[in-house]
């Protein structure tokens, strides 16, 4: 898959529900679990840019995720050990031709505003030579994504109990 890292951008404003994909649904339901070291806070649906190549047919959505502890969503050093992780795991998943991801954090918060909570923005890119196609690839992409997630939450929460103790 191929990653690139983004210094600040924000998650575009949802234009409604999300459109009905299973791959997204158990991505939330996962990822939102009680015991989960994370929250989704918002879902996306994307315009991808058509492909250079004509022929392929761009699926895209977004997720907003936080920790789910307040208090580690203002240690930026934080996100971008888990962006860093993350960007390594999925390197090695999933095909550059067919699956793109974009991590980055939000931009920093608006002056005035005494919250310094970061949030992480995750966009998956899929192309196909159908609409159908690239949504497959897509629920593909967000189960990688996903696995990522679970094994990176594993490391920082030892990292994290190793600095309490």
């Amino acid at each position: 898959m191929r990653v690139e890292i983004l210094a600040n951008f924000s998650l575009p404003e949802a234009s409604g529900p999300a459109p009905e994909n299973r791959a997204l649904q158990a991505f939330l339901a996962a990822v939102n679990a009680e015991d989960s070291l994370f929250r989704v806070t918002a879902c996306s649906p994307e315009e991808a840019q058509p492909s250079a190549a004509a022929e392929l047919h761009p699926y895209a959505q977004s997720v907003l995720l936080c920790f789910s502890e307040d208090a580690l969503n203002r240690k930026r050093g934080l996100y971008f050990t888990l962006i860093e992780r993350l960007a390594k795991l999925l390197q090695e998943a999933g095909s550059s031709d067919s699956l793109e991801v974009r991590l980055g954090l939000t931009g920093p918060p608006e002056s005035g505003s005494r919250t310094q909570e970061h949030k992480l923005v995750i966009e998956l890119v899929s192309r196909g030579a159908s609409a159908e196609q690239a949504e497959l690839r897509w629920g593909l992409g967000i189960v990688h994504i996903q696995q990522a997630l679970l094994f990176s939450s594993r490391l920082l929460r030892k990292d994290l109990s190793s600095h309490d103790g």
